[in-house]
């Protein structure tokens, strides 16, 4: 099954499921190959930065880049590539990569109970909104790429993305 086709979303407007792409602490960029649906290394971070947080996709949507939407999953563990997971969505941050949208929700594992204080974006330390938007700023300052990172969003913008992504997504399968 293709983790981006095979996997229907099931958004209900506060969950989602999400696909892990890239762990929590690692250096490699990985990505589903949109072909075959594997896991394929894009590339090593040329930095010495590691991903703040989990990083996937959400399935069956389209953002404008032509790629799933991005997901931001708060987890105390990092969790490992391919891993399903349940979502709580609570925001978003606003981004440009090469002038096309690139937007990260903002979500939590909803079966870490770690992080079930985290209900709200006001519920994530201003320390760790600091950190994610250090590292979408720095870490391809070395291979020469910019990356314009905007401002944080609220869960009825992101949810409003997730919308419009899903809806792109059924419009480019028709």
């Amino acid at each position: 099954m293709h983790p981006w086709h095979g996997i229907p979303n099931q958004w209900d407007q506060e969950k989602i499921l999400g696909v892990v792409e890239i762990p929590r602490g690692e250096r490699c960029k990985f990505e589903i190959d949109k072909s075959s649906g594997l896991l394929k290394l894009d590339r090593v971070l040329s930095s010495s930065f590691e991903y703040p947080v989990n990083y996937g996709f959400i399935p069956q949507t389209l953002e404008d880049d032509g790629d799933p939407l991005d997901v931001l999953i708060f987890s105390k563990f990092p969790l490992p590539s391919l891993c399903l997971v349940s979502l709580r969505v609570i925001g978003l941050l606003h981004m440009k990569d090469r002038d096309r949208l690139d937007h990260k929700i903002l979500t939590v594992a909803d079966t870490d109970i770690t992080q079930s204080h985290i209900q709200k974006m006001e519920d994530i330390s201003v320390q760790a909104l600091s950190e994610l938007k250090h590292f979408f700023e720095q870490y391809t300052i070395l291979e020469n790429k910019k990356v314009e990172v905007k401002e944080f969003g609220n869960l009825n913008e992101a949810k409003s993305i997730i919308d419009q992504c899903i809806l792109r997504y059924n419009q480019w399968q028709e």
